[in-house]
């Protein structure tokens, strides 16, 4: 097999528009101008604003059709952004991007399938394992002790799983989410510059973080999300792939730009003062740093930020703070934080030897919490914070075997593709993929809200899309020779 060596050079990208775009473009360009200077000439309003509009979203519209790969990074950029931008905030549901550019993607599945006579669909692999733990969730809905929000979760995390399927069905080769990558990492390092200035240009928030030994985390960059540890969590995938690009043996430019772009990436996780965030991206960068065997280059980078930080006096206020939420980790003292998680664990040992075979139910964990710890016991906290645990009081030991073979499964092929000896991009792409699911499966057991993250699954589905794709490579050549 022959793979086109990785490129991420702006010439390069540009010189892959094809020449039908450009004639496009041009087109609508005169087209535009010659609207603008009727308009004026006759004194109308600006109409050819519509018009053009109209024609971009005709010419999108129909690349999307021939090209759907184009509407998953639509769907991955979205993802990204989070609730950054809403639209219809005064209604009772505001609509994030991400949901906007899901259901398109969803239509426009069917509205192919259909076009294409209804052709066989790609399988995922995990069709029995999703059918018997989504059938255990609702049938656990019927002793669940709020059946309404319940189901509501189990429908949220369904319609997510479809994921999997536009991911698999869409993906035709590794280019495809190389190009994915590129558009995560365009998003993240946007997001990133955000939070590091609006951190670094908060001088009040860092001093007072600073005076309380970064108990009060005045600080903490959460942009678009509410929660700053979810905040923190977007940046896993982009992080794994400019770790991978940078330690991968190409061209020395693209190497330095992924490495800055790493910096600001990394930076932006550092910002968010999530300790689960922190814990799951260091293990993620050992490990990424074993396979790939660079372990000076990793010494050099933080020597270099040790002297950044020491230069810049608003970075060592920052640096403390972090150090400080770091510490609290490991010191022996129970924080708050770190109470209220034994608090939960405790708990959820108890409801699960109470009822160990199919659990409380589907989001019955807040509702059993209450037999034995009170609200003013957990300051208020009342929902999991471990997938685990989660998993095995509201589904039993049932719902845990499932859970733990399904994730177990999933590993497995993100470690098989790291396997494949088929050029660097696939090496890239693989290792970002292993890596950015075992930061996820880490993150996750300090938090026990997995099932809904648009991230894990995006992540799961190109792990699926890239195995598929290689062993489909893999036999061919077999049966070739």
């Amino acid at each position: 097999m022959r793979f086109q060596p990785l490129s991420l050079y702006p010439g390069h990208i540009l010189e892959r528009i094809s020449s039908s775009d450009w004639l496009v473009a041009g087109a609508v360009s005169v087209l535009f101008v010659f609207l603008r200077w009727a308009t004026w000439s006759i004194g109308l309003p600006p109409l050819e604003w519509v018009f053009i509009g109209a024609i971009i979203a005709a010419y999108f519209a129909v690349k999307c059709f021939s090209k759907p790969q184009i509407v998953l990074g639509l769907i991955i950029t979205g993802s990204l952004l989070g609730n950054l931008i809403l639209f219809y905030e005064e209604g009772l549901v505001p609509f994030s991007l991400f949901q906007i550019f899901y259901i398109l993607g969803v239509g426009l599945f069917f509205l192919r399938w259909a076009y294409l006579g209804f052709v066989s669909i790609r399988k995922t692999g995990f069709e029995l394992e999703l059918a018997l733990f989504f059938s255990l969730v609702f049938l656990s809905i019927l002793w669940t002790p709020d059946a309404e929000r319940a189901f509501i979760h189990a429908i949220r995390v369904l319609v997510l799983s479809g994921l999997l399927f536009l991911f698999v069905n869409w993906i035709d080769k590794p280019r495809h989410i190389t190009w994915l990558f590129i558009s995560m990492v365009a998003a993240g390092s946007l997001l990133g510059i955000i939070a590091l200035y609006e951190t670094i240009n908060n001088p009040m928030a860092i001093l007072q973080d600073f005076l309380t030994d970064g108990h009060r985390l005045a600080s903490r960059a959460r942009i678009g999300q509410e929660d700053p540890n979810f905040f923190a969590s977007l940046f896993f995938l982009p992080l794994a792939f400019t770790v991978s690009v940078s330690l991968s043996n190409i061209s020395l430019r693209t190497r330095i730009i992924s490495g800055l772009l790493f910096i600001i990436l990394f930076s932006a996780v550092l910002v968010t003062f999530s300790r689960s965030a922190w814990v799951a991206v260091i293990i993620m960068l050992i490990v990424l740093g074993v396979l790939y065997r660079q372990y000076k280059l990793f010494l050099y980078s933080a020597l270099a930020a040790v002297i950044v930080i020491l230069v810049i006096p608003e970075l060592r206020f920052l640096f403390v703070n972090i150090i400080n939420r770091f510490i609290g980790l490991f010191s022996g003292g129970v924080d708050t934080s770190n109470y209220l998680r034994l608090v939960l664990l405790d708990a959820s040992f108890r409801i699960f030897f109470d009822s160990w075979l199919v659990g409380v139910g589907w989001r019955g964990f807040p509702d059993a919490l209450l037999t034995y710890y009170s609200l003013q016991d957990t300051m208020g906290v009342y929902e999991p914070h471990n997938v685990i645990y989660m998993v095995y009081t509201e589904l039993g030991l049932v719902g845990l075997l499932l859970f733990v073979f399904v994730v177990l499964k999933i590993f497995r092929l993100a470690w098989a593709n790291t396997r494949y000896n088929a050029g660097i991009e696939i090496k890239i792409l693989s290792h970002a993929l292993f890596g950015a699911f075992l930061a996820y499966a880490v993150f996750y057991q300090f938090l026990g809200s997995g099932f809904v993250d648009n991230q894990l699954w995006i992540t799961t589905g190109l792990i699926i899309s890239l195995n598929f794709y290689l062993k489909n490579q893999s036999i061919h050549h077999k049966n070739k020779v």
